[in-house]
């Protein structure tokens, strides 16, 4: 289903030793501060293309949508990420049409273009029909469709390229399981907490089941005010919550404690999910809906175990109370093969450079 990319780079002396730099534009060019929940993968993806000798301007901006119609037509490779929200931003409608005819004039002057597609669907009913729409543009115009999951499904499955979600940590990262470690925490949820990762439906969901009442479970993250009210008020007695951003200190001193690391995710949207590989510090395993990425990783690596509906989570909890770290060797081979400065080179590749 997906693109083999050949691993094999031509020289880069093929081409004259006067020509100018192959220049790449990212789309969103703004800073982590204006993506959502501070969310690195921009940053991190510049990072990675600069560090292959691309030409990449890592300056930011607060003008997104102007900057890309001026910058993206002056670059050999445009690669875009989160374009079909534009229905979603001020003026969404007007960017929707204006960038429906510019897809096309890149393609007229023969940019290369590259779609990471990080979601089935949007997360929100918001301007569903529109973001069809620029999706369905994105298809037809794109030259490769990157998605950090497999389970995809969509035309012109040939352009599609399959990359697991970059990691964000080293091998030297990776917490050695020790068989003296006594978990104080059951579940732990972390990460961003908005409406599409289901925590709520999850709270409701423990708070009537027995089998849940009995584990210690810890929810830590930055919620908008109004769904921090409704997690407070669906949280049981065996629950804590905590609403902040998680520096990475506390985040080492969680996993230590932890037994098993949960998702809830909506299934509908989810593909794939940076918490999770990042989660992978903690060796410990991974609880997860089976979708997505969350799929790939039970498969290819069994760090994680899936369920289709939350009813399964005690089940599993049982199965693996007392086998709950992951392999170690296996996971430091995963984040090593699966790094940001990988990614960048599978960039390079596809600019066929």
């Amino acid at each position: 289903m997906s693109t083999t990319i050949s691993s094999t780079l031509k020289a880069s002396d093929e081409r004259p030793a006067n020509a100018r730099p192959y220049s790449v534009y990212v789309y969103p060019n703004i800073g982590r501060a204006l993506m959502g929940s501070g969310n690195p993968y921009i940053e991190q993806l510049k990072k990675a293309i600069g560090m292959h000798h691309l030409a990449i301007d890592q300056s930011v901006t607060d003008k997104a949508f102007p900057e890309f119609l001026v910058k993206g037509l002056r670059s050999d490779m445009v690669v875009l990420n989160w374009l079909e929200n534009l229905p979603l931003r001020k003026m969404g409608l007007v960017q929707t049409v204006v960038v429906m005819i510019y897809l096309r004039l890149l393609k007229l002057r023969g940019t290369t273009i590259v779609w990471i597609k990080h979601n089935k669907v949007s997360h929100t009913t918001k301007g569903y029909k529109i973001s069809r729409l620029i999706q369905k543009a994105l298809v037809r115009c794109a030259d490769h469709i990157v998605t950090h999951s497999s389970d995809i499904d969509i035309p012109h499955s040939e352009k599609l390229v399959y990359l697991p979600h970059p990691s964000n940590i080293g091998p030297e990262a990776i917490a050695v399981p020790s068989k003296d470690e006594q978990p104080v925490i059951d579940l732990l949820i972390w990460g961003s907490l908005l409406p599409y990762k289901g925590v709520l439906e999850f709270l409701e969901f423990a708070r009537k089941e027995p089998a849940m009442q009995r584990l210690k479970i810890f929810v830590i993250g930055k919620s908008a005010p109004d769904y921090w009210e409704q997690l407070q008020a669906a949280a049981g007695p065996n629950v804590t919550l905590s609403n902040k951003f998680i520096e990475t200190d506390e985040l080492t001193q969680l996993f230590n404690q932890t037994r098993f690391i949960l998702f809830t995710y909506n299934k509908r949207s989810v593909m794939s999910s940076g918490v999770l590989i990042d989660s992978l510090a903690a060796c410990r395993k991974i609880i997860a809906p089976d979708c997505g990425a969350f799929r790939d990783l039970a498969r290819q690596q069994s760090f994680v175990q899936l369920y289709n509906d939350l009813s399964d989570i005690p089940a599993l909890c049982r199965q693996h109370w007392d086998d709950y770290t992951l392999d170690y060797e296996e996971v430091c081979e995963f984040v090593a093969r699966n790094s940001w400065y990988n990614m960048g080179q599978k960039i390079k590749e596809l600019a066929d450079l």
